[in-house]
């Protein structure tokens, strides 16, 4: 049998978050496009320095049919600090195509390690409000045992991936039409070219530079395909919590995205770039977050980009004159809308289909 990851997404250190689970309970439903029988959890306390306490944690299809998840044989557990784990393997007859629920009691009431989502195509918290951003705890991938390979896709990026307002509706495409495996590895406010350095209050939980977070989701999930859009934070944040002397001249980022191609090329593994879209217009921390010189970095970087050989040029797709197209404007002039990521989701996929890759 094949351990196939059927769900991942991308946890970080959101330090500046208290008491995020005030109830001590969470419930979860997680979209699995596999039918199977054994299935497992991915359990994350990365980012805490105290043990995340399960008390009970539990798995279903259906209220009439739940399973209990242990970890170590045992139904209560902790997962110490700093570490990733894998429950146990647990027996559950699972459909393809549904959500999968599952249900955390912990008494841990602050917990920093977290994932973030606001799309509700592929995981749903209790709060499902539209466009407002959801946290949750605990899991952070789902495995599942099969009999074949699946191609696997991860999408690589900052918040417009991590959000899942185009990175959902798209992977739900590729898992439901095409049989295609996908695994979110989106970290809102991350740099291609620095970690988080910034005086604002989310700075530890834009992570590490997505050059060397590049790495990590090589070997974490060994995809075939990766879907990258990254680069627009390079230039935003420097002048508006990061220093400006960090804003990356045009080479710098163009060199740094073919090297990506080049680790993807070592690994067999096709390197899908995306043009960085355009911001203009968006105020970060009570400053103009763009100016002339960013601008034309950034056309700059997307006139090299485009000479790549699977580039897809969303930037022409969503911009214009600089800025988003009312159309896909969420309201602060740099993420998706959930009627604009749809949009998007559907003119990349066709793209991946005419440059037959999937």
């Amino acid at each position: 049998m094949i351990e196939t990851t059927t769900w991942k997404h991308n946890f970080t250190n959101y330090d500046n978050l208290e008491n995020i689970n005030k109830t001590g309970h969470q419930h979860l439903e997680i979209f699995q496009p596999l039918a199977g029988h054994k299935i497992r959890l991915q359990l994350n306390n990365l980012y805490d320095e105290s043990p995340l306490k399960i008390d009970h944690l539990e798995i279903y299809n259906n209220s009439t049919d739940k399973k209990a998840v242990t970890f170590n044989q045992q139904t209560s557990f902790e997962i110490e600090p700093r570490l990733l784990e894998w429950s146990d393997w647990i027996d559950l007859e699972m459909n393809g195509n549904s959500f999968l629920s599952i249900d955390i009691a912990s008494p841990n009431e602050t917990i920093h390690t977290l994932g973030l989502t606001i799309s509700n195509t592929l995981i749903k918290t209790e709060d499902t409000t539209p466009q407002a951003a959801k946290y949750f705890f605990g899991v952070s991938a789902i495995q599942v045992q099969t009999e074949q390979e699946y191609k696997r896709i991860a999408f690589f990026g900052d918040s417009l991936t991590n959000q899942g307002n185009y990175s959902g509706p798209l992977a739900y495409d590729l898992e439901t039409k095409f049989g295609c495996m996908t695994a979110n590895y989106g970290l809102s406010g991350n740099r291609i070219l620095h970690p988080g350095h910034s005086t604002s209050q989310w700075s530890t939980s834009f992570g590490e530079a997505g050059f060397t977070r590049f790495d990590h989701m090589i070997a974490d999930f060994q995809p075939n395909i990766v879907i990258f859009m990254e680069g627009v934070n390079d230039l935003l944040h420097p002048g508006t919590g990061s220093p400006i002397s960090e804003l990356p001249n045009a080479y710098a980022l163009i060199k740094a995205v073919f090297s990506l191609k080049k680790k993807c090329k070592k690994h067999d593994i096709t390197f899908v770039p995306m043009t960085i879209t355009p911001p203009k217009g968006n105020i970060n921390g009570g400053v103009d977050g763009w100016s002339e010189q960013k601008e034309t970095i950034r056309l700059t970087v997307n006139h090299e980009l485009l000479k790549m050989p699977h580039i897809i040029d969303v930037a022409n797709l969503v911009g214009t004159n600089g800025r988003l197209k009312p159309e896909f404007d969420c309201g602060d002039h740099v993420h998706f809308s959930a009627t604009g990521g749809k949009l998007v989701a559907k003119f990349v996929e066709e793209q991946l289909i005419r440059k037959r890759m999937i």
